[in-house]
């Protein structure tokens, strides 16, 4: 879909009624921007550090049947893992709606108005986030219990330019929302499958790990695989994605497919 086609909807949604509690969220990889946001957007606009491909990575999971929901919008138009501000101070670790890029650049010549925040709002963060919520209490309902796994990829650790990242990033806002024991074994699991782990640093999980697992019977986490296991071996910068080296892509696949049968197990 080029990124000036209408869009007939904002996320898709796979297997909304699968056999277990299990929900998937994807709420960064879409590439998606409305025409009339690109119009406004600065010429040295770079949309960069988005989850660059991860539908593809991870497609293993509605292939199996677990219930998968995936944002087709650009995280820069709204971002649904924040929690709603249109305070236009905060920069993207807070804000719904990014006035700068991860990169702390401009991305306009001058803020959004108020009713572009709003309608933003509207047509691209409430319906994922009401779609996630939906799915969530059906499972709840269903199975007495839903496990929410949000998956995320980085390229290094913001703001921590001296420190080697791990490979994987588990963030349960410090075992809130998830028990410790849950975040163990599945570190130990990315441990067995050649993986390192770093647990809640630099990323704790962001709004939709935090708001949901602070509900009573959800169990979510968020997971952040680092962009050189998947994308290129190589170091990122200020940049848009479009494509991908094939043969570690594909390793990358290999070494993730465990966590089909870690959720499996999930009851």
């Amino acid at each position: 879909m080029s990124e000036n086609e209408q869009l007939s909807a904002t996320y898709e949604l796979l297997h909304a009624d699968a056999a277990s509690p299990v929900m998937i969220s994807l709420p960064h990889s879409g590439t998606w921007i409305p025409a009339d946001m690109r119009k406004h957007l600065l010429p040295t606009a770079v949309l960069a550090n988005t989850d660059w491909f991860l539908p593809a990575l991870y497609d293993f999971l509605p292939q199996t049947g677990f219930t998968t929901l995936i944002n087709r919008v650009n995280r820069y138009v709204a971002d649904p893992n924040r929690a709603v501000t249109l305070d236009l101070d905060h920069d993207y670790r807070s804000a719904t709606i990014y006035q700068r890029n991860t990169f702390n650049h401009p991305l306009y010549a001058r803020p959004l108005p108020p009713e572009t925040l709003q309608s933003r709002l509207r047509t691209y963060y409430w319906p994922y986030r009401h779609a996630l919520t939906m799915i969530l209490k059906q499972k709840q309902a269903k199975f007495g219990h839903a496990y929410l796994i949000d998956l995320h990829s980085f390229a290094q650790y913001p703001h921590y330019p001296g420190i080697k990242p791990k490979t994987i990033v588990l963030g349960n806002d410090h075992d809130r929302t998830t028990s410790k024991i849950f975040r163990q074994t599945l570190s130990a699991a990315f441990v067995a499958h050649d993986f390192t782990v770093e647990n809640n640093f630099p990323f704790r999980g962001g709004d939709i790990t935090r708001y949901y697992g602070h509900q009573p019977n959800i169990t979510a986490i968020q997971i952040e695989l680092r962009y050189d296991q998947y994308i290129d071996q190589r170091s990122f910068r200020e940049e848009v994605l479009t494509r991908h080296q094939t043969d570690l892509f594909c390793k990358a696949q290999d070494r993730l497919r465990f966590l089909r049968d870690f959720l499996k197990q999930l009851r």
